[in-house]
């Protein structure tokens, strides 16, 4: 619920600026970027500390293994290459450092997602990844609409997109977080 509460925060606060100061060379703008962004990594964040929650990590290093491997590395070269889009456009490291802590925490909670579903093996957790998937999604389309070519088209993939993430997160919160397994053969699993 308090990631919801801190990216419609977040989100209302990007609407009111491109309204009330459309001059993107104001003072008040770089204010807003820092404090918007700040916020969008906070919502994540406190996704990604909702999903620790819920996951035995004993089990995961123990079982996993594999699938965590493939997924630090998918996250290390997907970091890098997020950074070789952006960083031409980088001006401070104060940008620089917000937007790699910005990168590196929406691809711990698509991981984290991944994870989770991997561990839960349930409807819950397989909508709440491609919720996060679609969220993740549209940040990276996001990415390649500001640093590489606006396009009308893009920025329409990107909310519909995260329409669809919350959509899914909606029905996810529906579901119970039960296993379609039996579990006195998976005492690992928390409800």
């Amino acid at each position: 619920m308090l990631f919801f509460v801190i990216f419609a925060a977040s989100d209302l606060l990007a609407i009111f600026d491109k309204i009330a100061y459309p001059d993107v060379n104001s003072s008040y703008y770089q204010y807003a970027y820092y404090l918007g962004n700040s916020l969008y990594v906070l919502a994540y964040f406190m996704l990604f500390f909702k999903m620790c929650q819920s996951i035995n990590f004993k089990y995961v290093f123990k079982n996993l293994k594999v699938h965590l491997f493939v997924l630090i590395v998918l996250d290390v070269y997907l970091i890098y290459v997020l950074y070789a889009i952006e960083q031409p456009n980088l001006r401070t490291n104060s940008i620089y450092f917000l937007e790699n802590t910005y990168n590196i925490i929406i691809l711990l909670v698509l991981s984290l997602s991944l994870l989770n579903y991997f561990y839960r093996d349930n409807e819950k957790s397989l909508f709440l990844f491609f919720g996060v998937l679609c969220l993740v999604f549209s940040e990276v389309i996001d990415i390649a609409n500001i640093y590489i070519s606006q396009s009308s088209l893009l920025n329409f993939l990107a909310t519909t997109l995260v329409l669809g993430a919350f959509y899914f997160f909606y029905e996810q919160s529906q579901l119970s977080n039960v296993s379609p397994r039996e579990d006195k053969y998976y005492p690992h699993l928390k409800p």
